[in-house]
């Protein structure tokens, strides 16, 4: 027996004393029964029938028990109280106990129990039997017929065999490490299977004793019973497997995170299919293990159960339950999955919502703030809440101010999403700040339940428009409106006055000699000169009118609402008024600004464009006649068409150019004592296709004004250099030609490299080049004429001053200057004749001229008498219409033929060289008349 004494020394000493003692025990029963009992022949027959029909029961109880289930474990139960009653009252007591001890010992051999707990069994039943007969027989001994009294006793005796029965098995499992309460969860249990089968016992007994064949039904009896009570423990099993898989499918989704699920899920296994070993497998599993398809983070494994004992093996509804509790798994975990997801989600949501620039309210529906972030608290008059998505205000919230709450409602109202791009919200400090926000509407069922305002400060944003607005609609330099806004409020005030019929005016401001002080002094001073020109027109205009900067030198005045046009001659006074008086700029420069203004009031019908255009005609007009403080009221009658006229002449000027429609005409100069001619002037004209010869009075000033009489000058200088060069070659005599510089020209910083160009291309002597500048043009920038000039005297050009005497020259600057002659203006020319002042300051300028080494010539010398006058105070040169008027180039041709042909013997004809032309030049010089002296 060396492996039942390795099996009793593996147990724990008072299991083996235990377990020893039920052996004596056992032994020591069965000996004083066989002592106490005859001879086994006085057995009857029918007592051998009952015992081997019940001792067959009581092996089939023990190799097949009732086994009962609690949460991971089972217990097997046997019904022996049945059998012991039966066989108590209807056989021997040492046939009641062989019987037992028989059953048992063949059961524990079936079932390939160790030795020790057979050993332990059999001596326990014999025990129990043993005290239970000889309670049961002491009370009242079995007779032939069976009374109440022995069925009083039976039951005190099966009483005692239960109780030996569980105490015997207590004191092992007890020794064995097992709680009382683990030890009495299934006393019930065993109290009610003990009193069905000693209840079902006594009937059996009853009818058996009555009649013998009785034994044939009594062992389907019994095993019906038997079944039956196994049904009613199967079921309350499966419907306990049923409740864990629902605990266990809840359990799983209320985790959320994959390793909660898996325990969940592996417990249950070891649990519900009291599998001690439950894994989760990649590889295929056994032949000899339970396995389920379960998916894990998108894979697929095994859920695997294992390890149950040998007499337990899987069944259907194992295989059944392990395939539910996989498929629990894989939606729990795709749960988890999901909501693991979903809460990253929100948790970036939560954060991006609290953390963003922008601020985020939620409203409910009754108006209560829900969430507000960091944003929104440090923008706007709210509490600072720290909060979540998931953690939304709910106790205590507040109502949403007045400026959240009305979007809010109108978003839920309207289910639409509600925009202001330019808001105003209540700030922490009490004021306004200026936001742009969005309103959205929370839709639950169908139905609004909130709100969603998100809002951001645009404080920035409106002080870049405001300077966008700034840049855009005011002038840089003078801070008022500029161009684009005169024009926008004129419109705005002619559509107005559609409705209306009121009348606006504007007043049209020209700084005059505005550029040759920009030259002279230099751009910073010049811009400081209109800045306060500026300030002084703000100064006398109203609140209500417009003054605009209209560019450069020009300003504008718009005037609203006028109730006539002395509202508007009154605030051209006060400006002319203004601007009159001396003013003294940052750089200590004090100066004395000159304007001309015109007048125009807006007319029913007229665009915005008519009325400026119309302004702009009267400020010419004042112009013309020399500025300096005067306005003129634009006159329908006089000027209507002049804008009009002044385009057209602009357009068709360009087209003259590109035409080659220009002609060069020339007046001579005679010497009044030899009556000789000395040189020429060139003079422009425009020989119009449909209005035939032009006077530069007609078209100069505008070419001055749009920038032509550059192009055209440039040509003029051209073909005057290459006449003269045709004239030198043809009649060998050196005929200086006279050319006009405009204002535009003469300030042009091109003009010397212009000038030896022509001459260049000519071939023309530099000393054979004379270039005219009027008075005017030298006096207004001293400095800037001085160079001019000393670099074209440099060049060998001859220069002259013309219409000397009519400016505000001074004597003391001619001497500063290159000049080589001066031109007597005709106004001093006309009475030289008749008056003595006029002959008087003649005589002074030709004397002055004579002692400075310079040459005078007399211009407008109409009549012999002014001739003869000229030549008795000395004068060497004369040019006008005494002489010869301006003559075309054949004319001229004719002219210096004739002339050098008297004086010098037979000569060819002179031709002069008509065909050069040079494209691309602009204005031709002025015109000896007194008209273009005045356009120029």
């Amino acid at each position: 027996m060396p492996g039942a004494g390795s099996q009793a020394r593996g147990l724990p000493r008072a299991t083996r004393a235990v377990v020893a003692a039920s052996v004596a025990g056992g032994a020591l029963t069965l000996a004083v029964a066989a002592w106490r009992q005859p001879a086994w022949w006085h057995v009857a027959g029918g007592q051998w029938i009952v015992a081997a029909a019940v001792g067959a029961l009581v092996l089939g109880s023990w190799v097949w028990p009732v086994v009962v289930y609690r949460g991971g474990e089972s217990a097997a139960f046997n019904t022996d109280e049945g059998f012991f009653v039966i066989l108590a009252l209807l056989v021997p007591p040492l046939v009641t106990l062989g019987t037992f001890v028989l059953a048992t010992v063949l059961a524990q051999a079936a079932r390939r129990r160790p030795l020790v707990k057979s050993a332990f069994n059999a001596g326990q039943v014999l025990i129990a039997a043993g005290l239970g007969l000889a309670v049961s027989r002491c009370i009242a001994a079995p007779s032939k017929s069976l009374a109440a009294g022995q069925l009083a006793a039976i039951t005190l005796g099966v009483a005692v065999y239960f109780v030996v029965n569980t105490l015997l098995v207590t004191g092992v499992v007890i020794s064995m490490g097992t709680t009382w309460r683990e030890l009495t969860s299934d006393l019930s249990i065993q109290v009610a299977l003990a009193g069905a089968g000693a209840l079902a016992g006594m009937v059996l007994a009853l009818a058996i004793h009555a009649q013998l064949w009785a034994v044939a039904l009594a062992i389907p009896g019994l095993i019906l019973e038997r079944w039956l009570m196994s049904a009613r423990f199967a079921a309350q099993y499966d419907r306990a497997r049923m409740e864990g898989l629902y605990q266990v499918t809840l359990e799983a989704n209320r985790g959320l995170r994959q390793q909660a699920v898996l325990e969940t899920i592996l417990e249950a296994v070891r649990r519900l299919l009291r599998s001690p070993e439950a894994v989760l497998a990649a590889d295929d599993p056994g032949p000899d293990q339970l396995a389920a398809p379960m998916i894990v983070a998108g894979h697929r494994q095994w859920l695997v159960a294992s390890g149950r004992r040998r007499d337990e093996p899987f069944d259907d509804a194992d295989r059944g339950l392990l395939s539910a509790l996989a498929a629990v798994g894989s939606g729990a975990l795709s749960n988890a999955a999901l909501y693991q997801q979903v809460h990253v989600e929100r948790e970036r949501l939560s954060s991006i919502t609290l953390n963003i620039g922008e601020g985020v309210c939620a409203i409910a529906a009754d108006g209560k703030l829900t969430f507000v972030n960091r944003a929104a608290a440090d923008m706007i008059e709210l509490p600072s809440l720290s909060i979540t998505i998931d953690e939304p205000v709910s106790e205590g919230a507040l109502t949403a101010p007045g400026f959240l709450l009305a979007p809010a409602r109108e978003a839920m109202r309207t289910g639409r999403t509600v925009r202001d791009d330019d808001a105003r919200f209540r700030s922490k400090n009490g004021e306004t700040v200026p936001v742009a926000y969005t309103a959205s509407a929370v839709m639950s069922d169908g139905a609004p339940s909130g709100a969603v305002i998100a809002f951001r400060d645009i404080t920035e944003r409106k002080a870049f428009e405001d300077e966008l607005h700034q840049r855009a609609c005011y002038d840089s330099l003078t801070g008022l409106a500029n161009r684009r806004l005169l024009v926008e409020r004129l419109d705005q005030a002619q559509r107005r006055s559609a409705l209306d019929r009121k009348v606006h005016a504007l007043i049209f401001v020209d700084v005059d000699r505005f550029k040759s002080i920009n030259d002279s002094l230099g751009h910073v001073t010049g811009d400081e000169f209109l800045v306060a020109i500026a300030a002084r027109m703000k100064g006398v205009t109203r609140s209500n009118d417009l003054l605009a900067r209209f560019g450069g030198d020009e300003f504008v005045v718009l005037l609203e609402d006028v109730t006539g046009l002395d509202v508007a001659v009154a605030a051209a006074r006060r400006i002319c008024a203004a601007v009159e008086q001396p003013i003294v700029l940052p750089d200590g420069y004090e100066l004395v600004a000159g304007v001309s203004v015109g007048i125009a009031l807006t007319e029913p019908g007229k665009t915005a464009d008519d009325a400026l255009r119309n302004a702009d005609v009267a400020m010419y007009d004042a112009k013309s006649k020399g500025g300096g403080g005067i306005y003129k009221v634009f006159d329908k009658a006089s000027m209507g068409s002049r804008s009009s006229e002044r385009l057209q002449i602009e357009a068709e000027l360009r087209k003259g150019l590109e035409r080659d429609e220009l002609e060069v005409y020339y007046q001579p100069f005679f010497s009044l004592d030899q009556r000789q001619i000395v040189g020429a002037e060139a003079l422009v004209r425009w020989r119009h296709p449909t209005n035939g010869l032009m006077s530069p009075a007609e078209f100069i000033p505008i070419a001055e004004e749009t920038g032509l009489i550059l192009q055209l000058g440039r040509h003029v200088l051209d073909l005057a250099c290459r006449q003269a060069r045709s004239i030198r070659d043809q009649l060998a005599v050196d005929l200086p030609i006279s050319v006009n510089l405009s204002p535009r020209q003469f300030s042009e910083s091109g003009l010397s490299s212009q000038v030896a160009t022509a001459l260049r291309a000519s071939g023309l002597p530099a000393e054979l080049l004379i270039l005219e500048i009027t008075e005017s043009v030298v006096m207004a920038d001293l400095a800037g004429a001085r160079e001019v000039m000393h670099k074209l005297d440099r060049q060998g050009v001859r220069l002259a001053i013309d219409d000397f005497g009519t400016g505000h020259s001074s004597l003391a600057y001619l001497k500063q200057f290159p000049v080589r002659e001066v031109k007597v203006d005709r106004t001093f020319i006309k009475g030289v004749a008749d008056s003595p002042v006029d002959l008087a300051i003649v005589r002074a300028i030709i004397d002055l001229a004579d002692a400075m080494g310079i040459s005078a010539v007399a211009e407008g010398v109409e009549t012999r008498e002014q001739a003869a006058a000229l030549t008795m105070i000395g004068c060497p040169v004369g040019q006008g219409f005494y002489f010869s008027r301006p003559l075309g180039a054949r004319e001229f041709s004719e002219l210096l033929a004739g002339h050098f042909a008297r004086t010098a013997g037979p000569a060819e004809p002179l031709r002069l060289d008509t065909s050069v032309n040079t494209p691309g030049t602009t204005r031709a010089p002025r015109d000896s008349s007194s008209a273009a002296r005045r356009a120029s």
